[in-house]
């Protein structure tokens, strides 16, 4: 977390309940209705792995909310989801009063928005880290006029900052809920089979909802046949890879397991691990990806947004554009920095005259959690890649235009 952000323990409940006031308790309460009746009706790996992540936070209030009721000591009891809860409090708490009236009721709307959420966390998580750097935080009006988000001032230095939430899975063969639906009818079977290792599909066009349970049927008679090794045809979606053998609840190193899992995942490939739980400790883990002959077209559509951002940045200061990956995690940005598609898209972009008064581009990936025996650590890979062609000098040289990794 930002070096600034220190928080006690004891603090936690105050820092929840300012969010709380903030967002308007109807309307946290309105929401956290709507988030439980969607995690009922759905199958157990989109509820894990999909619905509790489409916001930030109703997930960690609903925890904060079930200590209060119990009566627990809320610092004795801190998750990670509250920790990340009390966060935002304070940088929100802090942030909005330098914001002007509209622009404080628009985020009080917008961030309870399922769909809009994260689009403005990022804004907030943004304009915290340059606060905390000693920057005065000077946002725009709300109206109907094009602008970036805010203009941060140092002593002797002031740029715009432009975010955008770039979703990753529109411009995907596979998307995200598709492969989470698929896993929900897929996985639990495997495991009832205790079945543990990897399963690789390659399918020669889309991962439709209308074949779900066809492919699903097809990899289990596979599996029943005794096919646990090697390369097979599944006829007519394409080809599985298999490495399979059953289950011996050996508990697993999570955090190397990830590692060494998004090392081996193509980038254009849908992957997770599944494991089952033994004494609160991962177990029989199943990996999974899926991915498409067809190739995808995500650098067309990040560069299409910057593109769009571009002209929203006044060209008589320095502009900064601050991307949010979504459906992008650390491991995978990490990948992308030196001898990528990203990386020669941006700075062809940034070779462009029009692009002269941007000081650079950031990217940043979804939140991460890395434990360890007695820590854990919650970051946000960040990429920067600077402007050396831009007009402004000292733009080239602010070193606190790279984006945090908070």
């Amino acid at each position: 977390m930002d070096d600034k952000l220190d928080i006690r323990a004891e603090e936690v409940r105050n820092l929840i309940n300012k969010l709380r006031r903030f967002l308007g308790y109807a309307a946290v309460e309105k929401s956290l209705k709507r988030y439980r009746n969607s995690l009922q009706s759905s199958g157990p790996v989109v509820r894990e792995y999909y619905l509790r992540n489409r916001h930030p936070w109703w997930g960690a209030f609903i925890e904060y909310f079930e200590l209060e009721r119990s009566g627990k000591s809320i610092k004795r009891n801190l998750t990670t989801g509250i920790k990340l809860l009390a966060a935002d409090g304070k940088r929100i708490s802090i942030l909005q009063e330098f914001m002007p009236e509209k622009v404080r009721e628009k985020y009080k709307r917008d961030l309870v928005d399922d769909k809009r959420a994260y689009d403005y966390l990022f804004e907030i998580h943004i304009a915290w880290h340059f606060y905390s750097k000693g920057c005065e935080i000077q946002w725009h009006k709300d109206d109907s006029r094009k602008h970036p988000e805010f203009i941060a001032k140092s002593q002797d230095f002031q740029f715009n900052v432009e975010c955008k939430r770039i979703s990753v899975d529109i411009a995907r063969k596979i998307h995200r809920k598709d492969f989470y639906s698929f896993a929900d009818k897929l996985i639990p079977e495997v495991e009832k089979r205790n079945y543990i290792g990897r399963l690789d599909i390659i399918l020669e066009d889309r991962l439709k909802g209308s074949n779900f349970n066809i492919l699903c049927t097809k990899i289990l008679k596979l599996l029943d046949s005794g096919t646990l090794q090697g390369d097979c045809d599944i006829e007519p979606f394409g080809s599985l890879a298999v490495d399979m053998s059953c289950g011996c609840h050996g508990v697993i190193d999570m955090n190397e397991r990830c590692n060494n899992f998004y090392e081996r995942k193509p980038d254009n490939a849908h992957g997770t691990i599944f494991a089952r739980s033994k004494a609160g400790r991962p177990v029989d883990p199943i990996e999974l990806t899926v991915m498409s002959e067809k190739a995808d077209t995500v650098i067309d559509g990040i560069k299409d947004r910057i593109s769009k951002a571009e002209t929203q940045l006044d060209e008589s200061k320095p502009g900064l554009i601050a991307c949010f990956l979504e459906g992008v995690n650390g491991f995978e940005l990490d990948k992308l920095k030196s001898k990528s598609g990203l990386q020669l898209m941006t700075n062809d972009l940034l070779a462009k005259d029009k692009f002269s008064h941007i000081a650079g581009i950031s990217y940043s990936s979804e939140s991460m959690v890395e434990k360890g025996c007695n820590s854990e650590e919650i970051f946000n890979s960040a990429l920067f890649f600077r402007n050396h062609k831009c007009k402004f000098e000292e733009a080239k040289t602010f070193k606190f235009m790279s984006p945090p990794r908070f």
